[in-house]
């Protein structure tokens, strides 16, 4: 056909729009400026202009992100510590096994009478190239382009002595020109580099890789790591599948249908990481054996191609629905294959369940653009796997289906462009549906008129269902408003919701409101509190509520918080101090010294993903009165008492999150989803990220000592923004 329809234009724009954005987001995480993949929680862009830096941050007071002028000498290496740079440099066996694959690539060359001129490609603290040196190398050249990087590694080197051994060249590697009185007087024939991210591709590997085998390496190069290898898992999982296709939501034997577009959609092809070391038995069904589908081989002089595809026979391990593949990938470190790095979940590693914790590689989900049913065990598979430069993405076929190319997976529906995988979880959370259809059930008649606030609420749906007179649902989000109407029209609620956009301070309604809604969720909040931005926009509308009582729900907030100990997450914010004999006191004094002058005393984490044992029960930090929180006073509240530490262990860091009680009976947590157990691992809200403040130094606690937490708290009521202070 040669008329392109107005829908195949769309599905064009999104997948140019996906590709675009999923490509930014490499090129950032290629300098270090974020720490997941596929989360939306990244507040901080920056930029120069004139004089002067704009660094973009969220505004909790007016849901916005807003752009804060710095002084021109603006230190960059906040950004670094608050990237969890250190994370990397804490996975001891990631440079144990580099050191290792380096000293016998060395010694190779050194009993066959050669000179080893190594490249370090992207040096970061300058580790690797340290390594080299140690390694008694010829000579040594490292390669950096992020310039707050390119300091950093030349004080860490310069500390530890090897100012004149190594040679910083300041630019992308692809840049690197070879000859007399250039940035390499000569090739090199060795190469380690480390360039890898959960979805091994996504930082540029292939490009990396080939360039330097076309452009920076002799012919009998020895690079480092030598092959890598992708394994795929087939599951099936009714959590996985939760975050990433809309279900119907069930109402008193009632069921409100998601529209056809959205129930269909192929979903987002951009990879989920996340730490499948927390995903029990309990959370997915094992389909198939894990299935090696990539094999590259770094070493190659032919070039990798950006685009492949590979397509693997196999067969079922049981029935099922198959909703997604997990995925992560070995590094064979050496060309023998004797050192090897692997990724792989415990159930799946060569070395047993213990296994080093690393959060800068993880292991990831990739949804199927369709579920499969697989009818028996023993049934005959065909897995296609395909990647570009720098991404992934898998269809299956059964004995029954087609074996067409299949295309990237991209979202033709809007969900997957309006919310994170964690709010379509949270979207499809059932018993978190029923509590507010129990709390609403007391409150909704035939006189109810709602309003409703935030992103992607579908709470106006279960209203109206329960017999509100008229419900108007307030979406800012162009394509969440897009998805409501859709889900309106699907359930014929078309003459009860009107969707409005969030413009509301001149606007007018038929009717006026005698309950506010909110779940309260708005995607551009960071931190659990940014949510309270609901009663600064439940304040803007007065002129739309009816006199005399209106209903607002939630009713009240509650921050709360715990002292924990974090087994494995505390070390994105522990100093390093050395690692392979290599001196890095100068790198955690930097971090230290950013960390101290950030603005940032919290981060935002999804702590069911990080084991975290509690020392303290859950306290009550604050209530807020939304019915009444004005944000018009410009007195700050403030707050200070202790927390008994009555078990042993070492505290690192305080879970903080937020409650909102719908009614006296009903509460939505983003919190612990079970009682907690002082001394026992808690159990996370899995659809929410928590708020961590992680202590300066570790604190030993033991049962005796009587040791408590004290507690400082303030907010700012015209922002909503918390300050903490927490000492023992």
């Amino acid at each position: 056909m040669s008329r392109i329809s107005t829908h195949e234009t769309m599905q064009t724009a999104n997948h140019m729009y996906n590709k675009f954005t999923s490509h930014l987001f490499k090129l950032s995480r290629t300098l270090n400026l974020c720490r997941k993949t596929s989360r939306f929680e990244k507040s901080r862009i920056s930029k120069m202009t004139n004089n002067a830096v704009l660094v973009q941050k969220f505004n909790p007071g007016t849901g916005n992100l807003e752009w804060d002028l710095q002084a021109e000498d603006y230190d960059y290496t906040q950004e670094i510590a608050r990237a969890g740079f250190a994370d990397m440099l804490h996975d001891e066996e990631r440079n144990l096994k580099y050191n290792l694959a380096l000293q016998k690539a060395l010694n190779l060359l050194k009993s066959k009478g050669k000179e080893a001129f190594v490249l370090d490609i992207g040096t970061g603290t300058g580790l690797l190239a340290m390594m080299a040196v140690k390694a008694k190398a010829s000579s040594v050249t490292a390669c950096e382009t992020f310039q707050p990087m390119v300091k950093c590694s030349s004080e860490v080197i310069a500390h530890n002595g090897f100012r004149d051994s190594i040679n910083i060249i300041p630019k992308r590697s692809t840049d690197i020109t070879v000859g007399p009185n250039k940035d390499m007087e000569q090739r090199a024939n060795v190469l380690i580099t480390e360039v890898f991210d959960t979805e091994l591709i996504g930082e540029g590997a292939i490009g990396t890789f080939n360039h330097a085998n076309q452009h920076l390496l002799t012919e009998d190069s020895i690079v480092i790591p030598a092959r890598a290898t992708i394994y795929v898992q087939l599951i099936e999982s009714e959590l996985v599948s939760s975050w990433n296709r809309s279900k119907p939501i069930q109402l008193n034997g009632q069921i409100i249908q998601p529209p056809a577009d959205v129930a269909n959609c192929p979903g987002n092809g951009a990879v989920h990481d996340i730490q499948l070391a927390q995903l029990t038995p309990e959370h997915f069904k094992a389909l198939s054996d894990p299935i090696p589908i990539f094999n590259f081989d770094w070493n190659s002089k032919q070039p990798i191609p950006n685009d492949d595809s590979k397509t693997v026979e196999f067969t079922a391990k049981s029935s099922g629905t198959a909703h997604a593949v997990l995925m992560w990938w070995t590094l064979d470190m050496d060309t023998e294959g004797e050192i090897v790095l692997s990724c792989a979940p415990p159930w799946a590693h060569p070395e047993g369940n213990e296994l080093p914790w690393r959060d800068h590689w993880m292991q990831a989900i990739y949804y199927f653009p369709n579920d499969k049913t697989i009818k028996s065990e023993g049934e005959q598979l065909r897995l296609s796997g395909y990647h570009d430069e720098y991404s992934l993405w898998f269809g299956l076929q059964t004995e029954a289906s087609s074996s067409a190319i299949l295309p990237r997976p991209f979202c033709d529906c809007s969900v997957h462009l309006a919310v994170s995988r964690p709010r379509l979880g949270q979207l499809n959370d059932s018993e978190r549906n029923q509590k507010y259809q129990t709390a609403l059930e007391k409150v909704v008649s035939s006189d109810t008129v709602c309003l409703t606030l935030g992103d992607c609420c579908l709470l106006g749906l279960i209203v109206a269902k329960l017999g509100a007179k008229k419900v108007y649902a307030v979406e800012r989000n162009p394509h969440c408003r897009r998805v409501l109407q859709a889900w309106v029209k699907r359930n014929d609620l078309q003459e009860q919701i009107t969707v409005i956009d969030g413009d509301l301070d001149k606007r007018k309604l038929d009717l006026k409101v005698n309950l506010v809604l909110g779940e309260p969720v708005f995607e551009s909040s960071v931190l659990p509190w940014h949510n309270l931005y609901f009663a600064r926009w439940k304040n803007n509308v007065q002129h739309l509520l009816a006199d005399g009582v209106t209903r607002i729900f939630p009713g009240k907030a509650y921050l709360y918080a715990m002292a924990v100990e974090m087994k494995d997450l505390w070390k994105i914010r522990a100093p390093v101090r050395s690692t392979q004999e290599i001196d890095l006191s100068v790198f955690d004094k930097l971090i230290e010294s950013a960390i101290d002058s950030s603005d940032a005393q919290v981060e935002p984490h999804p702590l069911w993903e990080y084991p975290t044992r509690a020392l303290s029960q859950a306290v009550q930090l604050m209530m807020l009165d939304l019915t009444t929180l004005s944000g018009k006073t410009q007195e700050i509240l403030q707050v200070e008492g202790k927390v008994n530490l009555p078990v042993a262990g070492t505290l690192n860091g305080v879970a903080l999150w937020i409650d909102w009680q719908l009614d006296e009976n009903t509460t939505i947590s983003g919190g612990p989803t079970a009682p907690v157990t002082l001394s026992q691992n808690v159990q996370w809200d899995v659809h929410s990220k928590q708020a961590v403040y992680f202590t300066k130094d570790p604190v030993s606690i033991s049962e005796k000592d009587g040791k408590v937490l004290n507690y400082q708290i303030s907010l700012d009521p015209e922002t909503y923004e918390l300050k903490f202070k927490f000492s023992v």
